[in-house]
């Protein structure tokens, strides 16, 4: 019984040895790119939200913009304020300027989006927009509004 024990971890230790002595023969490039295509997976949505501005005061039912990009493409946009739930917003808008500062970006020349602001009771509220991409990535855009 302790030979075949013995011969079960020998065989495991020299298993391991191969898989390593593979890892080790990769090129420098083949490393490099396998690395690169890691970050870009890990790459999350961005964007801004351009109305309204920080502390700015605005209407209950009033209309916000901003602009979002991802190297997936998007797949939706939604705004809601506070904790409260978050309603999609319209995506596919033109937005002035996306296009040319980021050209490889999958819509870069519909990235805007418009949303409507919850109706909710006057006062200071945190505004959340939640960026979606096609890959599932998320990201909270957040900003500090006074509902009137």
């Amino acid at each position: 019984m302790r030979s075949a024990a013995k011969a079960l971890l020998l065989a495991a230790a020299m298993a391991a040895v191969l898989l390593a002595g593979c890892r080790k023969s990769e090129t420098p490039e083949a490393a490099a790119d396998t690395e690169a295509a890691k970050q870009a997976r890990a790459r999350p949505p961005f964007g801004l939200i351009d109305t309204p501005k920080e502390n700015e005061a605005i209407a209950s039912g009033g209309e916000g913009t901003g602009w979002a990009l991802d190297d997936s493409g998007i797949a939706k946009v939604e705004a809601g304020l506070d904790d409260g739930p978050r309603r999609p917003a319209k995506i596919g808008q033109p937005f002035p300027g996306v296009k040319e500062a980021y050209p490889t970006y999958p819509d870069s020349d519909k990235a805007g989006f418009t949303f409507t602001m919850p109706s909710v009771a006057s006062g200071p509220h945190l505004l959340v927009v939640t960026i979606t991409g096609k890959d599932g990535g998320k990201t909270d855009l957040r900003r500090h509004v006074q509902i009137r």
